[in-house]
Order: C-alpha cells, then sequence, then structure tokens
C-alpha cells in the first residue's frame, strides 16, 4: 500500500512535533493502548474458562477438540504474523507503515471480540467450528494486525536510546493498568456476576467493545512514526530470507528471540492456569477475593516498576538489571513452591518474583528498538516489520503450546467443570499439575532465563548511537 488511502490531512498524526512530547506519551502510547491491553488480558485469563466452565466444550470430540484447536489457530496465526510483517514492510503511506494498519484493525477487532462470546450451543460440531473460526479471525487477523503494528510504534518513534527507553516505559505501563483491572474488578466484581451464564458474559464482552474503539483510535491519532519516516518514498523490498539473514548477523537480535520464546512460554502457562490455580487450589471458586489478592498484592510491584525502571536502567543497563531481576524471581517462585497452597506464602513469594519481573516488563519496547538498530548497524538494512512478525509469532505460538499443554492435561486428568448448583472439589493430581503450570515451570525458567540475559550486549550510551 502506497499513500492513496491514507493521504488526506483527516488521518494526519496529532503529534507533529520532531521529538516524543508528553501529550504524545500520555494518549497515544498509554491511554489508546490500554483497551486493548484489558481485552488481551481478559481473554489470555478467561477465554478458557468460558470454555470449559460456561460453554464445557471439555467433551467435544473426546476431549480432542479443546485440546488441539488452539495450536492449530495458532500455526494459522503465525502465518499471517508473517504475511503481515511482509505488508508492513512494504507500506509506504504518509502516515506510515506501522500506524495505519492500528486504524484497519479497530472496527475488526471490537467486532471479532463479540463473536467469540456470542457461541452458539446445543450442537457440538457447529459450536466447535463457531470457536474454532471466531478464535481465528480474532488472533489471526485482526489481534495480527493490531499487534504487528503496535509492536513497532516505540522503536519507530525515536532512534534515541534514551527517549526511547522512557518511552518504553509509559508503553508498557498499559499493560500493568490492564493487569490490575483484570486482577481487581473481574475477579471481584465481574466474575461472580457473570458466574456460568453465557448471557452475561456476552454483555460484558459487548461493553468492552464499546469502550475499545475509541480508544484504538486514539492511540492510532496520538502517536507517530520518525525512524523510518524519511524513507516513506523508498520502494526497496527485501525478502524474507534475506531479512533472517540480516537478523541472525545481530547478536542482540538473536538472544531476545530467545529471551521471548521463554518468558512467553512461562508467562502463557501462568495466564492459562491463574484462574484455575485460585480456585481449586489457592482459595474457593470465585470467592471474590483470592484471586484479586493474588493478582493485586502479587503483582503491586510491577506498578513500583514505572518509578523504578529507568533509574536501574541508567545506573546498572538493562542488561544487568534483567539478570539481577531474574535471579530475585527464581528466588520469589521457590518460597511459593514451600507452601503453594497457603495464600500468605505465595502471596509473599509473588511479591518478590515480580520485583524481579520489573526490568523486563518495562524494557522490552526498548531492547527491542534497540536488538533493531543493531541489525541495521551490522547488515545496512531495517527489518522492522519482519522482527515484528518474529517477536509477535513467538507470542503466539508459545501461547498456543501453552493452552494445549494446560488443557490436554485438565481433561485427561479428571477436571470436573461447576455448575450453577454443584461446585466440585478437584482431585490431588489436577491439582498438582495446575500448580506445575503455575509456579513450578518459573522455577525451571527463570535461571535459565539469567543464563540467555548473559549473552545480551551491554547497552550502548548516547554517543555511541549517534555514531
Amino acid at each position: 500500500m502506497k499513500n492513496g488511502l491514507l493521504s488526506s490531512k483527516i488521518f494526519d498524526s496529532r503529534a507533529p512535533a520532531e521529538k516524543v512530547t508528553r501529550r504524545e506519551k500520555i494518549l497515544g502510547h498509554f491511554m489508546g493502548p490500554i483497551a486493548v491491553m484489558v481485552m488481551n488480558s481478559i481473554l489470555s485469563s478467561y477465554l478458557n474458562v468460558y470454555y470449559t466452565d460456561v460453554l464445557k466444550i471439555g467433551g467435544i470430540w473426546g476431549g480432542m477438540f479443546i485440546s488441539s484447536f488452539p495450536i492449530v489457530a495458532k500455526v494459522l496465526d503465525v502465518l499471517t504474523f508473517i504475511f503481515m510483517g511482509m505488508v508492513v514492510d512494504r507500506t509506504r503511506s504518509r502516515q506510515g507503515k506501522a500506524r495505519p494498519w492500528i486504524l484497519f484493525s479497530a472496527p475488526l477487532m471490537v467486532v471479532c471480540l463479540v463473536l467469540l462470546f456470542a457461541v452458539p450451543t446445543g450442537n457440538d460440531n457447529l459450536t466447535a467450528i463457531w470457536i474454532f473460526v471466531s478464535y481465528t479471525l480474532f488472533y489471526a487477523v485482526a489481534f495480527t494486525m493490531y499487534s504487528t503494528a503496535h509492536t513497532l510504534l516505540v522503536p519507530l518513534a525515536t532512534n534515541d536510546p534514551v527517549e526511547r527507553q522512557q518511552l518504553s516505559t509509559v508503553a508498557n505501563t498499559p499493560g500493568m493498568a490492564a493487569g490490575s483491572f483484570v486482577a481487581i474488578i473481574f475477579p471481584c466484581l465481574l466474575v461472580p456476576f457473570m458466574g456460568v451464564a453465557g448471557s452475561r458474559w456476552i454483555a460484558v464482552a459487548v461493553a468492552l467493545a464499546i469502550v475499545s474503539l475509541p480508544l484504538i483510535l486514539l492511540e492510532f491519532f496520538f502517536t507517530r512514526e520518525r525512524v523510518t519516516q524519511s524513507d516513506a518514498d523508498s520502494d526497496e523490498k527485501v525478502s524474507l530470507s534475506a531479512q533472517l539473514r540480516c537478523c541472525v548477523k545481530s547478536r542482540s537480535w538473536v538472544v531476545l528471540m530467545i529471551y521471548l520464546v521463554v518468558i512467553n512460554l512461562v508467562n502463557s502457562l501462568f495466564s492459562a492456569g491463574t484462574f484455575y490455580y485460585c480456585n481449586w487450589v489457592l482459595g474457593s471458586y470465585n470467592d471474590g477475593y483470592t484471586q484479586a489478592l493474588f493478582y493485586a498484592l502479587g503483582q503491586a510491584p510491577l506498578g513500583i516498576g514505572l518509578l523504578l525502571c529507568n533509574p536501574l536502567a541508567r545506573k546498572l543497563g538493562k542488561r544487568n538489571s534483567m539478570l539481577l531481576g531474574m535471579i530475585l524471581s527464581t528466588l520469589g517462585a521457590a518460597l511459593c513452591l514451600l507452601n503453594p497452597r497457603s495464600l500468605p506464602v505465595v502471596l509473599a513469594g509473588q511479591f518478590i518474583r515480580s520485583l524481579g519481573l520489573i526490568p523486563g516488563s518495562y524494557m522490552l519496547s526498548g531492547m527491542l528498538g534497540d536488538a533493531l538498530d543493531d541489525v541495521e548497524r551490522v547488515s545496512g538494512k531495517r527489518c522492522d516489520g519482519f522482527s515484528s512478525s518474529v517477536l509477535n509469532c513467538i507470542v503466539t505460538i508459545m501461547g498456543g503450546v501453552a493452552l494445549c499443554i494446560f488443557n490436554f492435561g485438565i481433561s485427561h486428568l479428571g477436571y470436573q467443570a461447576p455448575t450453577a448448583d454443584f461446585i466440585p472439589v478437584q482431585n490431588g493430581t489436577i491439582q498438582t499439575f495446575i500448580i506445575f503450570c503455575v509456579i513450578g515451570v518459573q522455577l525451571i525458567a527463570y535461571p535459565l532465563i539469567a543464563v540467555i540475559t548473559r549473552f545480551m550486549r551491554p547497552d550502548r550510551r548516547p554517543a555511541e548511537s549517534a555514531k
């Protein structure tokens, strides 16, 4: 796509300054993405719960559907991420190459969100087909379009490493805000209200869709691409294989992608299992406080991270901050496993774990920008869209793998779904499996990530980046 559709001034960015301004940070990079972050947090934490506890699809095709459809859908998602990365790299418009796809994704996402919950029941085959199609439309089309573009907004906003790190902190804060909403409002008020009534889940999805649309548009209008703006008229096209060769020349890029594989598998298992862990192991079903405490107190340090992240990055550098953070997170996970059924012990462990996750949570966009600059330095090419595709493919595949592992486990180990009149007690094997997925995997992965982090290049100083 080159100019044409978006050439009208009505689509111009409302952030015209050559430097990133406070208004751009607040409206474009903080407020704008909040709706999608909330949407994604709810879906990653509760969509599977809706399938197992409300729609009760665990028995469709002998349990094979719920165990296999996520990974099949994610394979399609990966293909569209690769395609979307190519499209972004070849987009030439007055509005840049990534931002236009924020605009195009907005109506698709809100419609597909409602379709995810408005599932017809009564016929297993129809239910399975609807779930697969709506899931694929949301993740492989709408969210792929948005996420590929959103991932690049910080790297393309500025090539000043200090300014980029400050913007990265702001841009990653909406994820923390979304987590707080899902941690407090959802389990305390909405989940007990919705229970196992499908109509109430659909009503909440519709309300979320209505609120999300204007916020996504806010992200489009109050962000700006500066790094590649001067290349808007370039028609150079680099093949996927050539971009891959360029990227693997950069140690920063390779190590970042390996880090993303491990951390996203852990995070996806954590998200898939948290509701089940709080309801069947740590507390009682929909008690209204266990999950809220688990999230709110366990994740509280990530809120503090907004203040700590930039000073840490300046004093220790991103690499050393992440390394120390992973060591601290390992200690927190170990404390949780000492007594995974004790709420005070688990909350203390989660608090320590979250302290350690502060650097990685807030510095990711900055690290991606640094890696893209390193790719350009060693190969002479910018591989922005391709790198965004690889990053999102990793997130997607690990999410699918984690969900398949979790669903296969609970469907074959005797998980009992609740009803409006009966709240079962899960067997010991199910509980142990849930504990492993939520906490046990962390104790394996965090030391591995610490080792991986050691291979990252030391941070560049501003003077170096200007050369």
